[in-house]
């Protein structure tokens, strides 16, 4: 079951939230805790520090799950066709960053611009993305010597 987009806004800026896509790294909560905080039903509030200090913090989320427009500031272009990165995260997902198209189990097709973080360990809920599942389940990354 897919879960709402979350949108919270400022007259400066505008923070979305997308549940589905949240590994629950900690990012946000470590980075900015009065701008995000779970113990709130509206746990985000944008206005609590500088746009410019929650577009940095949001830039550093390692899934994309947030995402930030500000008011009179174009949109961040996105990578050039063929820029490509995936990063694996030790004990984690591989980050993937660009512009990729994914073909998800189901056979939709998505297209994503910016962070996707995808499962390695194989017990996300939400495949193929990861959800954090790593962490519960010990998963330990193969090491080579």
């Amino acid at each position: 079951m897919s879960k709402k987009l979350q949108v919270y806004h400022t007259p400066e800026i505008a923070v979305t939230f997308d549940p589905n896509i949240c590994i629950h790294s900690g990012v946000c909560i470590g980075g900015l805790p009065a701008v995000f905080d779970l113990s709130r039903a509206a746990w985000i509030h944008p206005g609590a520090a500088s746009a410019e200090a929650v577009q940095a913090l949001v830039g550093r989320c390692p899934s994309g799950a947030l995402q930030v427009v500000r008011a009179g500031h174009p949109p961040a272009k996105a990578a050039a066709a063929g820029a490509v990165t995936v990063t694996f995260q030790s004990d984690g997902p591989a980050l993937i960053k660009g512009t990729i198209a994914l073909e998800l189990p189901t056979g939709v097709k998505e297209r994503r611009e910016g962070s996707v973080a995808v499962c390695r360990c194989g017990q996300t809920k939400n495949d193929p993305y990861c959800d954090g599942s790593h962490g519960r389940v010990g998963f330990r990354s193969p090491r080579r010597n």
